[in-house]
């Protein structure tokens, strides 16, 4: 069995990856765009820290993306509910073919 590319992420994300920087704090990396399934739901999650906070967003974006917690993803990037949220957890879930493999990540 195949599956169309865009079946089981119909959307899209801009991704700016935090950088970790030396003397200077973690910056973040170039925008590149991702496929992606989007869905805004509002969710307690724990962040790296341990606290409880609510995600606003869920996104599922394959698993050779690597992104990780603190980039910035832009949802519905150019459309009227386009906005920008920080990654406060990533999780992994490895499927054997044909399902691919994705990271989920839950956004502010």
């Amino acid at each position: 069995m195949s599956f169309p590319g865009d079946f089981f992420f119909p959307d899209v994300v801009d991704v700016q990856d935090r950088t970790a920087g030396a003397g200077m704090g973690a910056g973040l990396g170039a925008k590149r765009r991702l496929r992606s399934e989007t869905i805004d739901v509002q969710q307690l999650v724990r962040d790296d820290d341990g606290q409880e906070v609510v995600s606003s967003s869920r996104v599922t974006v394959p698993l050779e993306s690597n992104v990780s917690v603190g980039s910035l993803v832009t949802v519905w990037p150019g459309g009227s509910a386009e906005r920008t949220a920080r990654v406060l957890r990533v999780g992994r879930d490895e499927n054997p073919p044909p399902l691919p493999s994705h990271q989920i990540l839950w956004l502010e």
